[in-house]
């Protein structure tokens, strides 16, 4: 967050591509060094799975704060947030938060969320925006991932764009629900295969929001279990 106004002040004095480029280089640079910083090890699996530009919209389930870094550091810098207004008091947060394309919402104020929805719609389908959702509303504690809510599902209706699932685990270990530090972890993220707006759009909210969640947790079943499988070796070599 201390270099945060000096990434302000360098994207202000850029325009185009340099400012494109810019953005990308800093912000997946920092989200990245979240992780080394701290000797934290990311695996990835389906890299390849990244769409080479937007618009699309990305479907995370969330176990921590640090969810976000890891999108940005190794799946698209670029990525926009949806985030609770009161973040903009906080240092240059909001600043930083709508330069990447993202909209701080009161959520007592339906009006300011539906006003944020379609400026982010805009600018998905004038700039190729690409925006990051956790359905979920909030971080899971029990690593589980928890019913999406149905009223998260109305970007995805609107926007009628791609959706990128990701699955997380790992950063929960790295950084808690309440906690301030950052601590050496395995991280693991699944980037799993383009979803076409058009295999959806016969779907209610619910069933999008259900399809979604079932679709995600079997992958995070696969992961997990692999990650024990992978401690269980490492324990019966004593490494």
């Amino acid at each position: 967050m201390a270099y945060a106004p000096f990434f302000v002040k360098g994207v202000k004095k850029r325009s185009g591509i340099e400012k494109e480029e810019y953005i990308n280089l800093h912000v997946g640079r920092w989200g990245r060094r979240s992780f080394s910083f701290p000797g934290s090890k990311v695996h990835i699996f389906g890299k390849e799975n990244i769409p080479p530009k937007g618009p699309y919209i990305i479907v995370a389930n969330h176990r921590s704060m640090l969810d976000i870094t890891l999108i940005q550091g190794y799946v698209n810098p670029h990525t926009g947030f949806i985030a609770k207004k009161e973040l903009g008091n906080f240092f240059t947060v909001g600043k930083f938060l709508k330069i990447l394309g993202g909209e701080l919402i009161d959520r007592e104020n339906p009006r300011d969320a539906v006003y944020a929805i379609e400026n982010i719609i805009k600018r998905m389908h004038e700039e190729g925006q690409i925006i990051a959702i956790f359905p979920e509303g909030t971080r899971s504690t029990d690593r589980k991932i928890h019913e999406f809510k149905v009223g998260s599902m109305k970007i995805i209706t609107k926007a009628r764009v791609p959706i990128l699932p990701v699955v997380i685990s790992g950063t929960e270990r790295s950084m808690p629900k309440g906690s301030m530090y950052i601590k050496r972890a395995d991280i693991y993220l699944s980037i799993m295969p383009v979803i076409k707006f058009e295999e959806i759009e016969k779907m209610t909210s619910k069933e999008i929001a259900d399809f979604l969640k079932d679709k995600m947790t079997v992958e995070l079943q696969r992961i997990e279990g692999g990650e024990l499988n992978e401690r269980s070796k490492s324990q019966r070599v004593g490494i």
